[in-house]
């Protein structure tokens, strides 16, 4: 089983691979998600384990399901 910290690093590289696909900013994400850029790069870094809230907002403005987040997760086996 993985640790905390390993499941929100692998949480973090889904979302900075669905932010870069849809070749937007962090800046631009930031400002969608209404969190600083600062806190925003430190969740796509896995340094940061972001709050369901926060992680609904990051998904929503990548218009990805937090169904379909996890579901990556699984398929990689990374759960």
């Amino acid at each position: 089983m993985r640790s905390e910290l390993e499941i929100y690093q692998e949480i973090s590289e889904v979302l900075e691979r669905r932010r870069a696909h849809l070749k937007m900013s962090k800046r631009q994400l930031a400002k969608l998600t209404g969190i600083t850029p600062v806190y925003l790069r430190e969740v796509l870094r896995g340094d940061r384990k972001p709050s369901v809230v926060i992680l609904i907002s990051i998904c929503s403005a990548l218009n990805l399901k937090m169904s379909d987040l996890f579901l990556q997760l699984e398929t990689q086996n990374k759960i």
